[in-house]
């Protein structure tokens, strides 16, 4: 549950990669190129692995607040200029995009909560998605789910990465960019074909 926040672990889980610093001395275990957005987890005692994938979210709610304020502001000091002329009705319309600005940047937040983690066993492929907490649930046999990487038939269009099952798609990394989707469909291969 603790890895739809950032930053906690929910079980004991060793770190094959973690900052740039540990990616530079794990090059030989993990060929994944692990990020803010991606990290790769390999439980020593079972060797379960376990893939976290969040968007980029380079903005903090901290940052995002002192940013309103100071927007908000040097708005409210343009409408009462204008309210000071005489021309009051600029007030309520300032306000009112002051607010659609905060609308924004809470969809954008909300949009940044999302995360996917995909625990890889000996026997399961167990994928979790949601915004926050966990919303949806799949579970695959590991020896029946395969992974399909399909590039864009345009160029400059983004490919697909997805868990393929009996003919069911489910679409893993959506909002990675290409080089680590692409970089995450190889770990993914590697690990799915290995036999334990």
């Amino acid at each position: 549950m603790a890895y739809w926040a950032r930053g906690k672990s929910r079980t004991p889980i060793v770190p094959i990669c973690f900052s740039e610093a540990e990616l530079a001395d794990a090059a030989h275990v993990c060929d994944l190129e692990v990020s803010g957005m991606v990290e790769l987890e390999r439980d020593s005692m079972t060797g379960d692995r376990r893939i976290v994938l969040r968007p980029n979210a380079s903005l903090t709610p901290r940052q995002a607040r002192l940013l309103l304020g100071a927007v908000g502001l040097v708005m409210a000091g343009i409408a009462a200029g204008f309210a000071s002329l005489g021309l009051w009705l600029v007030l309520p319309f300032s306000g009112a995009e002051w607010l659609l600005l905060v609308y924004c940047f809470k969809l954008g937040f909300r949009a940044c909560s999302a995360c996917e983690v995909i625990t890889i066993t000996e026997a399961l492929v167990l994928l979790e998605k949601g915004q926050g907490k966990p919303e949806q649930k799949y579970r695959f046999q590991r020896a029946w789910v395969s992974l399909d990487w399909a590039k864009p038939p345009i160029m400059g269009h983004p490919s697909r990465l997805s868990f393929r099952l009996h003919g069911q798609y489910i679409e893993i990394g959506r909002f990675l960019a290409e080089s680590e989707r692409e970089a995450l469909a190889r770990e993914l291969q590697q690990i799915l074909l290995k036999s334990h």
